[in-house]
């Protein structure tokens, strides 16, 4: 294994614990959304419209998200505190798979 990957592997392991409390905070967390809403959001899972559009925009092309989008949302009912943390349980979700993915080539180059 290269220096850098070595360095990276380390690191991840020496964050563990913290990415752990925060995925555990963000999806269980006393909050406006249901525990079950969020997981579903983190993991890209099937949400009611607009919801899951939403969700799925935010993991997948988040550069696109706009005005409309929220205004979708808000029509449908969901308050800006729901949005803030479905949006977060899905940028969260995205970046930890992204995380994985990344750790996972690293692995495989040792």
């Amino acid at each position: 294994m290269g220096r850098a990957a070595a360095h990276d592997e380390k690191a991840a392991d020496r964050h563990a614990d913290d990415l752990a409390a925060l995925v555990q905070t963000v999806l269980e967390a006393p909050a406006v959304t249901e525990p079950a809403t969020r997981a579903a959001a983190f993991h890209n899972a099937e949400l009611p419209p607009p919801l899951g559009q939403y969700a799925a925009k935010v993991q997948a092309e988040s550069y696109r998200i706009s005005d409309d989008d929220i205004q979708a949302l808000v029509a449908a009912g969901y308050t800006p505190d729901a949005i803030f943390e479905i949006t977060v349980a899905a940028a969260l979700g995205a970046a930890m798979q992204r995380l994985e993915a990344g750790l996972g080539v690293l692995r495989e180059a040792r």
